[in-house]
C-alpha cells in the first residue's frame, strides 16, 4: 500500500511548484499542523528522514512521514488543483477524522 499517491497532474503541478520555490533535494515532510473545524490541518516542509519516518518515492519527490500519522490517517493524496475543484493543490488524509466545530464556537453545519 502507497503512504503517498497523486496522479501525473497532480506530481507536475506540485514539482512545477517545488522548482518555483527554488527547492532542492525534493525531500519533503508531512506534517500535522493541528485540528480545525473542517478537520485536520496538514503542511509540508523540506527535511531529511529521521529514524521514526516512513518514506514514499514518487519520481524525484520523496515525501517523508512520521510512522505514527501514517498510523492515524493511514496514508494522503495529493490533488492537483483541477481535481480540487479549482482550489488549488491539496494534500487530504486516506482515513477521514470527524471535525471538531466545538473548537472555534463558529456556526458549523
Amino acid at each position: 500500500m502507497k503512504n503517498v499517491t497523486m496522479s501525473e497532474d497532480a506530481y507536475n503541478e506540485f514539482k512545477a511548484f517545488l522548482d518555483e520555490s527554488k527547492v532542492e533535494g525534493y525531500n519533503i515532510r508531512i506534517n500535522f499542523a493541528g485540528q480545525s473545524c473542517s478537520g485536520p490541518a496538514f503542511n509540508i516542509s523540506v527535511s531529511e528522514v529521521k529514524e521514526d519516518d516512513v518514506t514514499e518515492v514518487i519520481n524525484d519527490i520523496t515525501f517523508i512521514i512520521e510512522k505514527n500519522l501514517i498510523d492515524q490517517f493511514g496514508g494522503f493524496l495529493v490533488l492537483s488543483e483541477q481535481e480540487n475543484e479549482g482550489k488549488g493543490l491539496s494534500l487530504k488524509p486516506l482515513i477521514e477524522t470527524e471535525s471538531s466545530c466545538g473548537s472555534c464556537g463558529g456556526g458549523c453545519h
